[in-house]
């Protein structure tokens, strides 16, 4: 067994990943330079916006496609079109972005908090039936690096309990589930081009649907509130201004080009971390439900098994990758409740948000998103999915090396 790192041996990599992020090139400058010629910027005076929103819509497979400024505003966009508001509950994953529930908060209804699985640190699907009031009016099913939840178990709750699916699908654009792409399971869903997605231009989101009043509504809420051709309801409703602009269309137009491309690569990298890691007891990938039929991956999501180290404390873990040349990430360092937007106090003005319903999110327990976040979770980005086999096969390396070393790191303790 050759000495760690930590313990002042040679190192399995001295170089960090070799991938550039974004990828882009020719294409976008092309594009790009179309629309300074022509000097039509605005969404709806060139032809970028809506021949992306074309493009994005056949390639998910679903009728409808609207861009916007980013994927926070989708769901708020999605929850307001679909009639959610003040006093009505949404259910989502205890771990997750902040953008979750600030975009039930700005829509005025309440977000509640339901724990997840150990499996696909996505929702439990009987912590979510324990969740379901009167009052319950959606379900947000996220996926996070690309890991869905049980789809089949939230449509079945949505079904039995007349709720809204609204998919968070900005970190697995392109994971197909029985071969239909996510955010075309449910209602609705909700894509980010944000530049640690899938693919990116800087900012930006996208509203899916096969819901044609869903559609009409996200769509007149995007843009003022107006109505438009084509239409089958006036839309007065309070809306604001969410079109991308045809700068931000032309590099998505450019990016959806080669979107399989980067989602193939991530996925051959994967498969060589799947092999590489498979039989250790300390680290495992999480697990893909059996209906997911294309993954995508946005990082490479590992659990770490402390018992099976041990003792051993997964930072430490990380430490001892680090030193390897191959420092793994944790993801989220927090459970939702924790935050001050939804565990600090609220302005006085603020809490008509809540509509008389108080939770005291901080008192509240979700033990399997804390052990996730205090001891399981890490997970590699796609600047290493993206570089090169020989990269990819590295970070195997220094895990297996430090799972064969871990009985020298008993006496650490994280830093």
């Amino acid at each position: 067994m050759s000495t760690l790192a930590v313990n002042g041996g040679e190192p399995v990599r001295t170089e960090g990943p070799t991938a550039m992020w974004p990828v882009c090139g020719d294409r976008e400058k092309e594009l790009l330079c179309d629309i300074i010629d022509t000097g039509k910027f605005l969404y709806g005076g060139g032809e970028h916006g809506v021949a992306f929103e074309r493009e994005l819509a056949e390639w998910m497979g679903c009728s409808y496609a609207l861009g916007t400024v980013n994927g926070t505003e989708t769901m708020v966009l999605a929850l307001k079109a679909a009639g959610i508001g003040p006093g009505d509950e949404v259910i989502m994953p205890a771990m997750t972005f902040i953008a979750c529930p600030l975009s039930v908060l700005l829509a005025q209804a309440v977000p509640v908090l339901a724990d997840i699985a150990y499996a696909d640190m996505a929702l439990d699907p009987a912590a979510v039936e324990a969740k379901i009031t009167e009052n319950t009016r959606a379900i947000m099913a996220v996926s996070l690096y690309g890991v869905p939840c049980d789809l089949d178990a939230m449509v079945d709750i949505c079904e039995r309990h007349s709720l809204l699916l609204l998919e968070d699908v900005a970190q697995a654009q392109g994971c197909e589930w029985r071969g239909k792409k996510l955010g075309t399971i449910g209602h609705i869903g909700s894509l980010s081009f944000h530049t640690a997605k899938i693919i990116t231009s800087g900012d930006g989101g996208a509203i899916v649907t096969d819901d044609k009043e869903l559609h009409d509504f996200c769509r007149s809420y995007r843009q003022f509130g107006l109505p438009f051709e084509g239409s089958e309801h006036d839309c007065a409703v309070t809306g604001g201004n969410y079109r991308m602009s045809e700068f931000v269309a032309a590099v998505l137009r450019a990016q959806m080009e080669r979107i399989d491309e980067l989602i193939d690569k991530r996925n051959e990298s994967a498969a060589i971390l799947d092999e590489m890691l498979q039989g250790l007891d300390v680290v495992r990938p999480f697990e893909f439900h059996p209906q997911v039929t294309r993954r995508s991956y946005l990082n490479y999501a590992m659990a770490y098994d402390q018992q099976a180290a041990g003792g051993v404390h997964r930072d430490v873990f990380r430490q001892a990758l680090a030193a390897e040349g191959c420092p793994a990430a944790i993801g989220y360092p927090y459970v939702l409740n924790e935050l001050p937007l939804l565990a600090g106090p609220l302005r006085e003005r603020d809490k008509g948000r809540f509509f008389g319903r108080r939770i005291d999110y901080a008192a509240e327990s979700y033990p399997v998103a804390r052990d996730l976040v205090d001891n399981v979770m890490m997970n590699y980005s796609q600047h290493w999915l993206l570089s090169d086999p020989e990269t990819v096969r590295d970070i195997g390396r220094a895990v297996q090396k430090v799972v064969d070393g871990i009985d020298t790191l008993r006496d650490r303790e994280p830093a």
